[in-house]
């Protein structure tokens, strides 16, 4: 039962990345009007690299292939978006309660990921 769900999981947790690239990728501007809003510098690299981090790493760890390395490497790229795009610290009223929110959604998701780090990628794995 452990290998199925840490399977579960392990589609669960990186099927928001994925999707999140793709997503990205077919509406770049509209990714890049986010970046550029934080006045991020280098704009069309800091996407391009996200797009690639989120594609990679996500199929990464559906397929459970290296899937300690693309955990750590996609907490540290959450860890760095909840910091950068949701700045509850800096807001007020609703907005401060609602950025807060999403910030501990990013932390929780980290979580997740140490998780799999800690457990591996189970028995249905390409590499375990």
């Amino acid at each position: 039962m452990t290998d199925y769900c840490l399977l579960a999981g392990r589609l669960f947790i990186a099927l928001m990345y994925v999707l999140s690239g793709f997503n990205k990728l077919f509406f770049f501007r509209h990714g890049l009007e986010e970046v550029e809003a934080k006045k991020l510098p280098f704009p069309h690299l800091a996407l391009g690299c996200t797009i690639a981090v989120q594609l990679v790493c996500g199929f990464a760890i559906m397929a459970g292939y290296q899937t300690t390395i693309a955990s750590a490497l996609l907490a540290v790229f959450t860890l760095a978006t909840a910091v950068v795009f949701y700045d509850f610290w800096n807001q007020q009223g609703s907005q401060r309660t609602l950025t807060f929110t999403g910030f501990l959604e990013h932390i929780s998701i980290i979580g997740g990921f140490v998780v799999l780090i800690a457990s591996g990628p189970g028995r249905f794995a390409l590499q375990s």
